[in-house]
């Protein structure tokens, strides 16, 4: 009775509460009476048939790890899937992980001799599906085995890659310089990172934020940041105007150098969570770094400055070459990255940094 009365209550007060709340109770009953209910439900009214040949609202996306490495390209990759959402006049973007049985088997055997075989499986929970949900877009996110992903694309008319099947699984390589595939910000961060983010970053302390993201692991180390210069460089800015903020690697190497930093402000905070990564890069006046993965997301928003030390002449040369095959032109941004991301081309020494720094700094 006493339940009735406060439905009554609510039924006058707030309807629309006491509709949600009866979905809620439907759909995972608390009481008898109301699990009674939905069997008899359920037996009248039998599930709906199982999607086929269409989710016309839909693009699937398949990310199949066996053929394409866990890293910051697959931003690159949603943001491809992004556009072609658009293009063909699709709502939402359904993702399927494939996951590896045994990284050992992988193709890119430096890189998982780098990172580990187990890092894969870390790398997908803590970098793929976060990616994912910084685009609006994304719906649906299963993480399964190959044999799932080759029974799902029989539900999809479009799916990326094109063609992707059991005869023909592909991986998830997208050209940078795709005709058509231009800048849209389309990147969305969670209000509730951005207001963590406002609680230690407020906006009434006038300095301008320029962030410094580092990459130091043992993947091609050419690639990494040197640090000392970003140190020395941090230290040449006036503390009265701005302030700098680094952001350490992701990785155990990463983290065992942050010794390198201090008497620098260091928020490691965004190294573990990429939405708390992305509503810093939104709040920075300036984000800066070599060019590599993380920084990606900074390149995709709009509004603020992007600068991206470009080291890609020091690379190895058979790295570099697949690069420009893919499209890279050294120096310059790819099309589907913001106008305010800048390639600057050189190497990260604190001659080149205070250089990038004053030519793009407005």
């Amino acid at each position: 009775m006493k339940m009735i009365a406060q439905a009554l209550k609510l039924l006058i007060s707030d309807p629309s509460r006491l509709v949600r709340k009866m979905k809620v109770e439907f759909a995972a009953p608390s009481m008898s009476t109301t699990a009674f209910l939905r069997r008899i439900y359920c037996r009248i009214v039998p599930p709906k048939p199982k999607a086929s040949g269409g989710n016309a609202e839909r693009l699937l996306f398949v990310y199949d790890t066996l053929r394409s490495p866990v890293t910051y390209d697959f931003l690159h990759y949603l943001s491809y899937a992004n556009y072609l959402v658009r293009k063909l006049n699709r709502n939402h973007v359904d993702v399927i992980l494939v996951t590896r049985d045994n990284a050992l088997d992988s193709r890119e055997k430096n890189y998982i001799a780098a990172v580990g075989d187990d890092n894969i499986a870390w790398r997908i929970t803590n970098l793929a599906v976060p990616l994912c949900r910084l685009f609006p877009a994304v719906d649906r996110i299963c993480i399964g085995s190959e044999a799932m992903a080759f029974e799902l694309v029989k539900n999809y008319d479009v799916v990326q890659p094109h063609g992707y099947s059991y005869e023909s699984p592909k991986n998830g390589v997208t050209r940078l310089d795709t005709p058509g595939w231009h800048f849209v910000d389309a990147l969305l961060v969670p209000t509730s990172a951005l207001q963590i983010i406002e609680s230690y970053f407020p906006k009434n302390d006038p300095r301008h934020i320029v962030t410094i993201t580092l990459r130091n692991y043992d993947y091609l180390p050419v690639r990494n940041s040197n640090i000392d210069s970003w140190v020395a460089f941090a230290a040449r800015l006036d503390r009265a105007k701005f302030r700098v903020v680094f952001i350490p690697d992701a990785s155990a190497r990463g983290v065992s150098t942050m010794q390198s930093l201090r008497g620098c402000e260091v928020f490691d905070s965004a190294c573990w969570n990429l939405e708390l990564r992305a509503a810093l890069y939104s709040r920075a006046w300036m984000n800066m770094g070599v060019a590599c993965g993380p920084l990606a997301i900074s390149g995709l928003m709009a509004g603020v400055v992007t600068v991206m030390i470009d080291r890609s002449l020091d690379y190895p040369k058979d790295y570099l070459d697949g690069l420009l095959k893919n499209g890279l032109v050294p120096g310059q941004a790819p099309a589907f990255y913001s106008t305010d991301c800048h390639f600057h081309l050189g190497i990260d020494d604190e001659r080149t940094l205070l250089e990038a720094f004053r030519q793009y700094a407005r």
